[in-house]
């Protein structure tokens, strides 16, 4: 056990300095809640562009709080699966591209608790963000209606609720790119690979079958493609999606317990 507390005191201080978690957080946590706001006050203002009129029209109406923490869980889930996924690749693709990972060897903490412990350090900053997120969005929604004497609705905590489970949904799904960094031994083809798993969402989702893609559910439940086709997402499909992360998080440890072997 103090072997591993070490390991994940090392992996946390790792991703403290880290630039990209710290770009990714400023992104995640500041850029999210204000672009949501935003959205939602110029597809209201009756000065969208016509190019965009389309993209804005599902905002321009409803509960206007309930509107910023839908807006805010729809970016989310798209923007936490590639923040986190280029988090991965660096976690875990260039320890292994630099021969870092090799010298692990004669540690006291295995290498397959070095990787359990980078999993759960990348675990617990993206739970972060995304509690930072919603929050900052419940919290500006709310002075919002204060100023502009709207009804903080009661709905925006269902949405809030929402988007705390698809941003943790999200988050799981980020998991086997440290597996893929860890076996291709490169932090590009890693980027790489997320970006292909990206273009395939869209194409499984826009052939109707999005609903049982795990990349393409949680995005569809914040009503991503519309009401209807987030009625389409049940319990099935949002535990399908859960389940990638601990299908994840075993085999990045196992391909590093055998990391010598790849």
């Amino acid at each position: 056990m103090t072997n591993f507390t070490a390991a994940w005191e090392t992996e946390w201080l790792l991703c403290l300095r880290s630039t990209i978690v710290r770009i990714a957080t400023a992104l995640l946590v500041f850029v999210i809640p204000a672009g949501a706001i935003g959205a939602v006050a110029l597809s209201r203002s009756g000065t969208t562009a016509t190019v965009t009129t389309a993209k804005f029209a599902p905002y321009a109406s409803g509960p206007l709080a309930e509107t910023h923490v839908l807006v805010a869980a729809q970016v989310m889930s798209v923007a936490l699966l590639m923040a986190g996924g280029f988090a991965m690749a660096w976690t875990f693709g260039q320890e292994v591209a630099s021969g870092l990972a090799g010298a692990r060897t004669g540690m006291a903490t295995s290498r397959a608790g070095v990787a359990l412990a980078k999993v759960l350090v990348h675990l617990t900053w993206l739970t972060g963000c995304v509690i930072a997120v919603v929050g900052l969005t419940v919290t500006a929604s709310a002075l919002v209606c204060a100023v502009t004497g709207v009804p903080f609705d009661d709905g925006a905590w269902s949405r809030a609720g929402l988007a705390l489970v698809a941003g943790l949904l999200s988050a799981g799904l980020t998991i086997p790119f440290g597996w893929v960094a860890t076996v291709t031994r490169s932090p590009l083809g890693t980027i790489g690979v997320l970006i292909g798993v990206v273009v395939v969402t869209q194409l499984v989702t826009a052939l109707g079958g999005g609903a049982w893609f795990p990349y393409a559910a949680p995005s569809l439940w914040t009503e991503m493609g519309g009401p209807e086709a987030a009625a389409a997402v049940g319990l099935p499909h949002l535990l399908l999606a859960a389940a990638v992360m601990p299908a994840g998080a075993i085999a990045v440890v196992h391909a590093w317990r055998r990391l010598d072997d790849l």
